[in-house]
């Protein structure tokens, strides 16, 4: 009876022992996977060609009066954008009344050299240039070559960034105008919209 009732005992530990030893089964956690990272968004390029409209106002002085001006002006260019810098070059047209003077006015031609930097949809920039620039007044004319300098900033909006609003400051100098013993000083101020091709 005693042998019988170890050798039952004897066989419920057997049975049990190797479901105990190994212990509380570990379940492998699953890898985590990692969400794809999106590319950055390329910057904006200004590489291309533009044209546009300009309001303009500002000044010119003869060294005795000041007179007030009011105008407009075109412009068509091309910039190449060149990852941190931009460069380029621009031909303009800008016409504007004198205030309190009759049939009088100031155009300019102008070619600029452009050099900017690329701050994405915004581009701060300076450029220097040559005018040929004209005064008229009631038919009489006077022209000569002038300088022209000065600094600006654009902004591109829209779904392309085909739009860009500008504004721009000019000064434009001539001593000796036309050979009349008068120096010219322009200054004009601009507001532009140009549309990138």
């Amino acid at each position: 009876m005693m042998n019988t009732r170890s050798l039952a005992i004897a066989c419920l530990v057997l049975a049990a022992g190797p479901a105990s030893a190994g212990g509380p089964v570990v379940v492998a956690s699953e890898p985590v996977v990692a969400a794809p990272v999106a590319p950055a968004a390329p910057s904006y390029d200004w590489t291309g060609f533009y044209a546009g409209l300009a309001l303009t106002m500002g000044s010119i002085d003869d060294g005795t009066i000041s007179y007030d001006t009011q105008g407009f002006g075109v412009q068509a260019g091309y910039l190449h954008d060149l990852g941190r810098f931009v460069v380029g070059g621009e031909l303009s047209y800008s016409t504007s009344d004198l205030e309190d003077i009759t049939d009088a006015s100031v155009s300019s031609t102008r070619l600029k050299l452009i050099g900017g930097f690329d701050a994405g949809r915004v581009l701060p920039y300076a450029f220097i240039g040559v005018s040929d620039m004209k005064l008229d007044e009631g038919g009489d004319t006077a022209s000569d070559t002038a300088t022209a300098y000065g600094i600006g900033a654009r902004f591109a909006f829209g779904a392309q960034g085909r739009l860009v609003a500008g504004v721009e400051y000019l000064v434009e100098k001539k001593d000796d105008f036309d050979g009349s013993a008068i120096d010219i000083d322009n200054r004009e101020f601009a507001l532009r919209l140009d549309y990138r091709f």
